[in-house]
């Protein structure tokens, strides 16, 4: 594994990966504390503008169904409680910092992707809509970094690996010597995500058969399915039969029906 990261470092040599918003240091320090103050954890979300109105936009979006929409940052905090809010600040604070034309694709296919995690977090034991959603759009930070390094060429690449979610990243790793996936794993530690998501983040082009963790399974199978009918639905990607198995171990991992990808699809197209 330290070789690999280390093929990571050298594949995005030149590009910074971000630093952890400071705002999102200060939370983790306010709900360290024994007895968090909800108005301290409100100034501090509040301090950033345009973060305070992305985590509003986003708590009051299909994704969380919430049944009464919050106004303020303040009542988020209320009604979400602390760890669910960190997970929408800390997808809101991805979102906005990498916001450039060269990465505006994969982010864009990282937000639909989140919102059908989100969706299939009911099907894996454990898994919340917001962590759901927040691994999905931190899934593929590794393509996020290799865009950067690489404008021109990359999204070729990622188009590639959307249609062939295996054979794609083998041809990734010949061009750029290391995976997205094991990419993700840099940022994914910088920005202190949870070892179970680091290791979906890792594990998700692989076969979940060797993976003991059945949380980690789950996950990983979700990621697969919202990965695949994203590509399908919002990016009109051809299913190749690479795909197909791909969605077919995934989908026998949550022992998902025909019927409820289908209702994935309908409710994905529904969202845009």
């Amino acid at each position: 594994m330290e070789q690999r990261l280390r093929g990571a470092i050298k594949a995005i040599q030149g590009v910074k990966i971000p630093d952890l918003p400071k705002e999102i240091m200060e939370l983790d320090s306010a709900l360290s504390s024994k007895f968090p103050n909800n108005q301290q954890i409100t100034e501090i979300i509040e301090s950033n503008t345009k973060l305070s109105g992305e985590v509003i936009r986003i708590v009051n979006s299909p994704i969380m169904k919430l049944k009464t929409p919050v106004k303020s940052i303040r009542e988020a905090v209320d009604v979400l409680g602390y760890n669910n809010l960190k997970n929408l600040v800390l997808s809101a604070a991805l979102q906005n910092l990498f916001n450039t034309r060269e990465v505006q694709e994969i982010i864009e296919h990282s937000k639909d992707t989140a919102f059908c995690c989100a969706e299939l977090s009911e099907y894996v034991h454990g898994v919340s809509r917001d962590e759901a959603y927040l691994l999905g759009l931190f899934h593929n930070g590794g393509c996020l970094l290799l865009a950067t390094k690489d404008p021109e060429n990359y999204l070729k690449v990622f188009s590639l690996i959307n249609t062939n979610p295996v054979s794609g990243v083998k041809k990734e790793v010949e061009r750029y010597g290391s995976a997205h996936t094991d990419i993700g794993i840099l940022i994914g530690q910088k920005w202190k995500l949870p070892v179970e998501m680091l290791n979906v983040i890792m594990l998700h082009h692989m076969s979940h058969s060797n993976i003991g963790q059945e949380k980690v399974r789950g996950m990983m199978a979700m990621v697969k399915i919202a990965n695949v009918i994203v590509n399908e639905v919002s990016f009109g990607a051809y299913m190749t039969e690479e795909a197909r198995q791909y969605l077919a171990e995934a989908q026998e991992e949550l022992m998902l029906s025909d019927d409820a990808i289908n209702e994935l699809r309908r409710v994905l197209i529904g969202s845009t």
